[in-house]
């Protein structure tokens, strides 16, 4: 088919641009910009990065001043050969040392090395004839481009630097270029599991620790992953204790760095310890401090933590939770329901369960009441047993059983021969036997507590309700679709994201939408009611991704407390897939083909009948010159 002369000249007008684009430099540098070597992508990181699949990055170079410039670049690239292996390492068809192919069609670049082995690569290449380079207008070389693009396949899951070494640029009088390095990384690890921070024991209630006297808590660490820096502050009423030492633990090795600063004018201590080349990150459990305290008064005190940071060895911050502790040595009492909460979704009519009400921290406990509220739709209260003393004899009391009002009274004192109770530590009064009539919740709270001595004294005491649940808490992600499968990197893509409640009570949630293993968006989902849906855009905005990348998406709820069935909280769907601007047939390739349909699109609109989108390079609902610019400046460019 004969081309109309519309097309002809066209045609002619992107092959002049192209030529025109490959002629000027590739940037302005700054003569105050350090000329930097680097890898890109720096981070290539996602569990989509399978074992067996190939990663391809690019070796770059920028800044490079005009005076001196350069004429050879030389460096050894590395990386830990038990998770990567390498592949190969190929001159890119734009080569930053003979960007328009002249020195390569002469006979002229000089690959001295071109080589990739299973843990590393090495690369130099100059001119065989650097006058003749000069004369073409090749040499030296400045501004910005590509040296090399490196292929390698991944063998397993784990984390490794990709380290630029032995770097060199020289100029065309062999003078050595100062420049800086950027390495890359590569981690293809699921996210860790938070680790826990806690402070042991939880609860020092102990009123033989008057003033004058000493003790010790840890703060520990449990199920840790690749933590390599951990910093945190303890902190507690310096009225009533002092922190005589601090040591760090077992965690960390004995000769990992440390810094402890004590403030008992504040009340505080912050500490941090950290690895240093060549160690590594550690996982599993351990302690991270020992603090020995000095008691100045009587008193209760909070020890809590706080300002607390964890990273592995590449400065991410890892998750956590933490359990803060205490300290009273004024006793006081504690009566509470064991356990504080009951929620089991496979509990349903008629199922039974047991609680307990408990006492601690008491001396000379000589009668005891309260009564146990609950919810009657929920349960029936159908038996109670008085548990006896610390010689395992039973006291005599009252239990009334109301069902009408969802309340049990006891009342129960220690009459010879029972004794009264002194204990530090938890002991059962009465367990109460509760059978379950309908799914749903229920408060358990105590009521009207009353503890008294043998001397008719008041004992001061805390009060602990608890709590009973059958309710299921299930929040689902079915459905994910993008409004776009190919775009050019800037394009803007809605993500249509559909969640269900499947559980049996309102619920308000955040949706983590990523492409690959990045988060795109957060949303969030207020009051979505029981066996109800809602479908919710996020928005993403492509601008600076690489091209030729296929991207997959996926959305992730994080599991709601007490969720049993989170195998569908995550959900992965569909791919995105980046073209080179240009590259209108999606052939992975600019070239003259692509030119052609752009060239039958020229002028159109989205309402005209030859309007291709792909054309529309820029967005902005018309096919013209400026798309046709960026078509000539990828030309040639493939995937």
């Amino acid at each position: 088919m004969e081309l109309s002369k519309t097309m002809k000249a066209f045609i002619i007008t992107v092959l002049m641009l192209t030529t025109i684009i490959q002629i000027l430099p590739t940037s302005i540098t700054s003569a105050n910009t350090a000329p930097r070597l680097y890898v890109d992508p720096a981070t290539i990181i996602g569990e989509n990065y399978a074992v067996g699949q190939d990663v391809v990055l690019e070796i770059k170079i920028e800044n490079v001043p005009k005076d001196p410039g350069i004429c050879g670049v030389q460096f050894r690239l590395e990386w830990n050969p038990s998770i990567l292996d390498g592949v190969k390492i190929e001159i890119p068809p734009d080569h930053f040392m003979d960007p328009d192919g002249v020195e390569q069609s002469e006979g002229n670049l000089w690959v001295i090395v071109r080589k990739i082995y299973a843990d590393h690569a090495e690369y130099a290449v100059t001119y065989y004839d650097i006058a003749a380079a000069k004369e073409r207008g090749t040499a030296p070389r400045y501004g910005n481009g590509t040296l090399a693009k490196v292929t390698l396949r991944v063998i397993s899951v784990g984390y490794t630097k990709i380290s630029l070494k032995d770097t060199i640029l020289g100029d065309e009088s062999a003078n050595p270029v100062e420049h800086i390095v950027t390495d890359g990384i590569f981690d293809n690890r699921p996210p860790p599991k938070p680790a826990h921070i806690y402070v042991s024991p939880k609860r020092i209630i102990d009123p033989s620790l008057t003033p004058c006297s000493n003790f010790s808590v840890n703060v520990s660490i449990v199920n840790a992953t690749n933590v390599y820096r951990c910093s945190f502050r303890l902190n507690y009423n310096p009225t009533i204790l002092y922190v005589l030492n601090v040591t760090i633990g077992n965690f960390f090795p004995s000769n990992a760095m440390q810094s402890i600063e004590i403030d008992n004018s504040l009340g505080s201590v912050n500490v941090a310890v950290w690895l240093t080349p060549p160690q590594q990150p550690i996982s599993g459990s351990g302690a991270l401090a020992t603090f020995d305290f000095h008691v100045k008064d009587l008193g209760s005190s909070e020890i809590n933590l706080s300002d607390i940071s964890l990273m592995d060895d590449v400065g991410s911050l890892l998750p956590f939770t933490k359990e803060d502790g205490a300290f009273n040595n004024v006793l006081v009492g504690r009566i509470y329901v064991n356990p504080p909460e009951i929620i089991d979704p496979t509990m349903l009519p008629p199922s039974w369960f047991a609680i307990d009400i408990m006492i601690d921290d008491v001396e000379d406990l000589y009668h005891y009441e309260f009564a146990l509220t609950y919810d009657t739709t929920i349960l029936t209260c159908y038996g109670a047993v008085i548990q006896p003393d610390i010689y395992g004899l039973r006291p005599a009391g009252r239990v009334v059983l109301d069902d009408f009002t969802g309340t049990v009274s006891v009342n129960v004192t220690f009459n010879h021969p029972t004794s009264p109770i002194t204990t530090y530590t938890p002991m059962p009064l009465v367990t109460l036997l509760f059978q379950v009539d309908a799914i749903g919740w229920s408060t358990l709270n105590l009521e009207n507590t009353v503890l008294i001595n043998s001397v008719g004294e008041i004992i001061h005491h805390e009060v602990e309700d608890g709590f009973f649940m059958v309710l299921r808490k299930d929040i689902a992600v079915i459905a994910l679709a993008a409004n776009e499968t190919e775009i050019y990197p800037g394009w803007i893509v809605e993500i249509s994201v559909t969640v269900e409640n499947q559980g049996d009570m309102t619920e308000s949630f955040s949706i983590h939408v990523l492409y690959g293993g990045t988060v795109i968006k957060t949303l969030s989902v207020n009051d979505l009611q029981s066996n109800k849906s809602i479908t919710i855009v996020a928005v993403w905005n492509t601008t600076g991704l690489a091209w030729c990348q296929n991207h997959t998406l996926s959305a992730y709820i994080p599991p709601l407390p007490y969720e049993l069935d989170t195998a569908d909280n995550s959900f992965s769907d569909g791919w995105v897939k980046m073209r080179i601007p240009g590259d209108v047939n999606g052939d992975n390739t600019v070239n003259i083909l692509d030119c052609l349909i752009a060239a039958n699109s020229f002028a159109s609109t989205p309402t005209d009948l030859r309007w291709n989108r792909f054309c529309d390079i820029n967005r902005d609902n018309k096919v013209n010159i400026l798309d046709f610019i960026r078509i000539a400046a990828n030309f040639g460019k493939h995937c």
